[in-house]
């Protein structure tokens, strides 16, 4: 009899097991498995990044490829109603943003873009997806998946809804800030995991096409003044040439002080490579570059410098970005 109770408990325990061994993972388990085991992926979409009343919509497309532990990514963002693209590039010689709109290259030192997470890539909404505080939902043939978020260079991004297929490929993503304003949306029209690509797609060009379109700002537009002021008062503005270049100078003081650059650039006759010495801070379609005592980004033609002892690097980047929604005279 007790041989019996052993025999039937062993079964039990037996099918038990092979339950819970056969059992699928759930879906962010799986998706775990998969993103850290992908040598390359592709992504393209369509993007749109809501700032105030101002809306800007970019072509986006990402490749990534790993390949004898290197990690090597390229992202390139075309302006729709400039028609100006702007790629990063990350490979053996070091992280590179090229801006045909300039003809310039720029080159800097950095483990960018694992430095921080960004919208776009695989890892960074897998980073999240994992959180203990995410919330998985099954919707007929399709997984919502929503987290809180933290994006150093943009602190108004506070959630973040990502859809995907039941095979794991991302479908759409959406962030809000703390009103649940949308903030960024992003449609995936293809997503490929562990493509062949070839190396050559992440080496930077040695020349660029002249770009077939302009800035549409021009130095009659000049000054522009940030909305993000953290509390303080423009006390002082004024215009100086400098080497033939009108600069225009805002002062801003109280909780807060510092003071905003900005001048016209123009695109340079031939592709120059410009070495930086500071560190790269990207805001997706603003890239920054600090360091240690101001920072500067170039966009839509004109570039913005910030100078401050109180701004933090991200603060400094919010007051940049803010430019592109006001134009107050």
């Amino acid at each position: 009899m007790k041989k019996k109770i052993i025999i039937i408990s062993g079964a039990i325990l037996l099918i038990v097991s092979l339950f819970f061994a056969l059992r699928p993972k759930p879906f962010h388990k799986q998706l775990d498995k998969t993103i850290q085991q992908l040598d390359s992926y592709v992504l393209n979409g369509d993007m749109e990044m809501h700032r105030g009343e101002d809306t800007r919509s970019y072509a986006l497309q990402v490749m990534y490829k790993k390949e004898n532990e290197q990690e090597f990514f390229k992202v390139s963002l075309l302006d729709k109603q400039l028609n100006q693209e702007q790629m990063i590039i990350r490979n053996e010689q070091g992280v590179f943003v090229v801006t045909p709109a300039l003809n310039q290259i720029f080159k800097f030192e950095g483990d960018w873009p694992l430095n921080s997470p960004k919208p776009y890539l695989m890892q960074s909404m897998n980073t999240f997806i994992q959180k203990a505080d995410t919330k998985i939902e099954k919707q007929e043939k399709q997984y919502v998946i929503t987290s809180m978020v933290q994006y150093p260079s943009n602190q108004t991004y506070k959630k973040q809804v990502m859809v995907f297929d039941t095979d794991g490929n991302i479908q759409q993503l959406q962030i809000f800030d703390e009103n649940q304003v949308l903030q960024l949306q992003i449609k995936f029209e293809h997503c490929e995991y562990n493509k062949s690509i070839d190396k050559k797609e992440f080496q930077v060009p040695t020349s660029l096409e002249k770009p077939s379109s302009q800035s549409n700002i021009s130095e009659s537009d000049l000054p522009l003044y940030p909305s993000a002021i953290f509390q303080s008062q423009l006390t002082s503005k004024k215009a100086v040439q400098s080497n033939g270049t009108m600069k225009h100078m805002l002062e801003f003081s109280g909780d807060k002080n510092f003071t905003v650059i900005e001048q016209v650039r123009e695109a340079k006759q031939t592709t120059q490579t410009v070495l930086m010495p500071g560190e790269m801070m990207d805001s997706l379609d603003v890239v920054g570059f600090y360091d240690g005592t101001h920072m500067s980004a170039i966009y839509n033609g004109i570039e913005y410098s910030v100078y401050s002892d109180d701004l933090a690097p991200e603060e400094m980047m919010q007051v940049i970005m803010s430019m592109q929604v006001a134009v107050m005279k």
